[in-house]
């Protein structure tokens, strides 16, 4: 199936530039720049993204289509020498032009037929060839850190090496992150809107509580005062009410015979988007009144988070924090975690993360959500439950800063 290769004028729609670019040409042009740098040093000839945020970041591409499984939105191709090219589905030209900085688009037709979709790979080693690159040492993401992969068939990552058959795939993970895992002023803006986002959505919680609501309508309270603060996409993480789903980690709030009623607390812990940039903060509210139990082991979370932000500088270590954070849990009687924290940005976990065993090296720019996680024995076995807080935090020159998020006293709904 032949490709087709936009002209390098008389563009179809918007012309030479893209009228809604995700970001300004010198912010896409550093990303490219940096990269470039790093594959040099890599012995890289060619990078190849396939993922959604990869291809965001470096391609400044978006579309609804990536949650699709079965179609591949688009492919963008990064030569350590040339333009970059992306290849896509004819649908997509038109979204590519809208948006992307980059302007030598090769598309194919029928994207959404089976045929195509299995095609697709062959296309793009058809593209890797016509630009010189067919024995070339190609950077693929496959996944040494973690947080990035293929997300294609086994079959058709198949199809891709065996119509390369000269070429040498190594993995373009830590070139990938090398990039995104230190931020522009750029992103560090977004991701702080996101965090505004999600504090006032939070604040919403407390403010319109009544005693008897279910999880399904405390979420839609903050699903609905996310998108009206500005958000572009709120993801459910988990929000359990009460001691009746304790432990249940990270399943959505679609239970609704879960009330929560004075003597609970409501375990919030979601996720909001901003231009592409999350925000993952994550708290307690409580129906108490809180016990004086609570109160000691919610100092302890907050001393817990102050010792991150006291370790996290540049040249420290990511388990170093990890490890400041555990003496204030273990010493204040609570049950540790294995971390403590973990990378954000166009993902809401990325690499580093605040691990007992990462041995990532703090860098200034660097973005995490720091938290302070405790448990002490589970509310239906006579304990208090589970303690979290959770904030953005950024690497600074110097130190770190936090980044407008929850304030650690205890959150209360006016129905204590």
């Amino acid at each position: 199936m032949a490709l087709k290769l936009t002209p390098e004028t008389g563009y179809e729609l918007y012309g030479p530039d893209p009228k809604f670019p995700d970001v300004p040409y010198a912010e896409w042009k550093s990303r490219i720049d940096r990269v470039r740098k790093l594959m040099r040093a890599a012995n890289m000839d060619l990078l190849m993204l396939w993922s959604k945020q990869n291809c965001h970041y470096f391609a400044s591409f978006t579309s609804t289509h990536w949650h699709l499984p079965s179609i591949q939105t688009l492919v963008a191709l990064i030569p350590i020498e040339g333009d970059p090219l992306v290849v896509t589905g004819e649908f997509f030209r038109w979204t590519v032009e809208g948006q992307s900085w980059i302007r030598d688009i090769r598309t194919q037709q029928d994207v959404h037929q089976v045929s195509s979709e299995r095609q697709f790979p062959r296309d793009v080693a058809e593209a890797v060839k016509d630009i010189g690159y067919g024995k070339a040492r190609i950077g693929l993401e496959m996944g040494e850190l973690g947080h990035t992969w293929i997300p294609r068939p086994l079959n058709d990552i198949h199809a891709l090496m065996d119509a390369l058959p000269d070429a040498k795939f190594i993995d373009g993970d830590r070139v990938i992150w090398g990039c995104r895992m230190i931020k522009s002023p750029l992103e560090i803006d977004r991701l702080a809107t996101a965090a505004r986002i999600h504090k006032q959505a939070m604040s919403t919680v407390v403010e319109k509580y009544r005693p008897g609501m279910t999880e399904h309508e405390v979420g839609k309270i903050f699903i609905c005062a996310g998108y009206e603060q500005g958000a572009d996409w709120v993801k459910s993480g988990h929000i359990m009410c009460g001691s009746d789903r304790e432990g249940m980690w990270d399943t959505g709030h679609h239970f609704d015979g879960c009330t929560i009623n004075r003597g609970d607390y409501l375990s919030m812990d979601i996720s909001v988007s901003y231009k592409g940039y999350w925000a993952d903060m994550g708290r307690m509210i409580n129906v108490g009144p809180p016990t004086e139990t609570w109160k000691n082991y919610w100092d302890t979370i907050g001393r817990g988070f102050e010792a991150a932000t006291k370790t996290a500088r540049p040249g420290i270590k990511a388990k170093e924090v990890w490890k400041a954070v555990n003496d204030v849990i273990q010493d204040g009687g609570l049950m540790t975690f294995e971390m403590y924290g973990h990378g954000i940005g166009l993902d809401v976990q990325e690499p580093p993360v605040l691990g007992a065993t990462d041995e990532t090296i703090l860098e200034p720019g660097m973005t995490f959500e720091v938290e302070s996680l405790g448990a002490s024995a589970l509310r239906r076995f006579g304990g208090e439950g589970v303690f979290q807080y959770e904030n953005l935090v950024v690497i600074t020159d110097n130190g770190c800063s936090t980044v407008m998020g929850l304030p650690h006293h205890i959150y209360q709904t006016s129905y204590c």
